[in-house]
């Protein structure tokens, strides 16, 4: 590629992420009539008249393009595309016969899986429903820095990254945003909509061209149904998800890479309480140190009569326990639910097998114990000077 070429790109490419639809398009179109094979610098000549509200010239790119696609045998593409065309114009009859063709061409002797990333909860699909399904999915194209969904907004459909990466990132209530992880071919997110509420948890920008495969709610249910152990995949998906989010929110394991997460996960263990449950007692032994889950935790001492002093109320993402595993001493403070609530168990013995394999944590932890401990011997020095003024009355 000569200095011309590249200068044309660059300069599209600029013009593009600034905005300057006019200018990023005359660019491209000099780029693309001299390397008319870059396809996907063609798809953004067809974007871009698009986004000018040139239709006719934008259905005859995108056409040309998507045929393109097809003669090379990325039949995919060419589906998204066709779909691009319809979403501008749905009264296309041929478009959608040339769907059809395109969901049927090759399939004689190539099963449908080859059209769709690889999706383990799909994995014993037979090929008639595979094939259902890639007809009733939405490919979509997203180009670098693209949003592909936006905390809080509505939505309940899963993706699936068929090509390309994608950043998770959490907006938190103090508006500061951390990052979760990234994803990449044949990983899926917007699972926490389609088992909660129906809304976005996270956003999730394309570190990348993306093209992902939108599968809707309705569709995924059908799938369900026939195949219940989609939903069972997908739970524990989705529970896995939760318990990465409560590392990254924690205080005590934020510092922790995706694959450190992933180790710390395999040691901790499910624990269901009722309401008013003492998950321990002051005095007994130190042998675990817990995640809150779900639900609430209050952590109380006793005074010198026996009162019950409150030192704080925990909850989801907090963690406790961990001075009398770090100390080997016995509990020094009660720790009882407030309601119903799930809690993460992890062993002394994993603890510290952690602390060897992440020295970095050892600090981390000691800083946080140290504060609570102060805390409490603050509240507990406080609540002798009330106690003595009282008897002064």
């Amino acid at each position: 590629m000569n200095k011309g070429r590249i200068s044309h790109k660059e300069e599209a490419l600029s013009a593009f992420s600034r905005g300057e639809w006019k200018k990023a398009l005359q660019s491209f179109q000099k780029y693309c009539d001299l390397e008319p094979t870059d396809l996907r610098s063609r798809l953004k000549v067809a974007e871009l008249f698009e986004r000018l509200g040139k239709k006719k010239e934008a259905i005859r790119e995108y056409r040309e393009v998507a045929e393109a696609y097809a003669g090379e045998g990325f039949l995919l593409q060419a589906i998204s595309i066709h779909k691009m065309i319809l979403r501008m114009d749905r009264s296309a009859e041929d478009i959608h016969e040339r769907l059809n063709q395109l969901y049927s061409e090759k399939t004689r002797g190539t099963p449908s899986s080859c059209f769709l990333p690889h999706i383990s909860f799909f994995s014993d699909l037979h090929e008639e429903e595979l094939r259902s399904l890639l007809g009733r999915v939405r490919f979509r194209t997203f180009p670098q820095g693209s949003s592909l969904c936006r905390q809080g907004e509505p939505g309940d459909s899963l993706m699936v990254i068929q090509r390309g990466e994608v950043g998770v990132y959490k907006r938190l209530l103090n508006g500061k945003e951390v990052w979760i992880r990234n994803l990449g071919e044949g990983d899926c997110f917007g699972e926490f909509g389609f088992f909660l509420d129906r809304k976005r948890h996270a956003d999730v920008r394309s570190l990348s061209e993306c093209e992902v495969v939108e599968i809707h709610r309705n569709e995924l249910k059908e799938i369900i149904q026939s195949h219940p152990h989609v939903k069972n995949v997908l739970q524990n998906l989705y529970e896995k998800r939760v318990m990465d989010l409560l590392l990254v929110l924690s205080p005590l394991f934020f510092p922790l890479t995706v694959s450190e997460r992933e180790e710390v996960l395999k040691r901790f263990r499910v624990v269901t309480l009722p309401e008013a449950a003492f998950v321990f007692k002051g005095g007994d032994p130190s042998h675990c140190l817990y995640l809150i889950k779900s639900g609430n935790v209050e952590i109380f001492t006793q005074d010198r009569s026996g009162k019950r002093v409150s030192l704080g109320r925990l909850e989801p993402g907090h963690f406790f326990g961990e001075i009398g595993v770090l100390l080997n001493t016995p509990r020094m403070a009660f720790a009882q639910t407030t309601g119903p609530s799930e809690l993460l168990e992890m062993a002394k013995e994993d603890f510290d097998a952690l602390l060897q394999m992440f020295p970095h944590l050892q600090s981390v932890v000691k800083e946080i114990s140290s504060k609570r401990l102060v805390r409490m011997k603050e509240t507990l020095s406080q609540r002798r000077v009330e106690e003595a003024k009282e008897c002064m009355v």
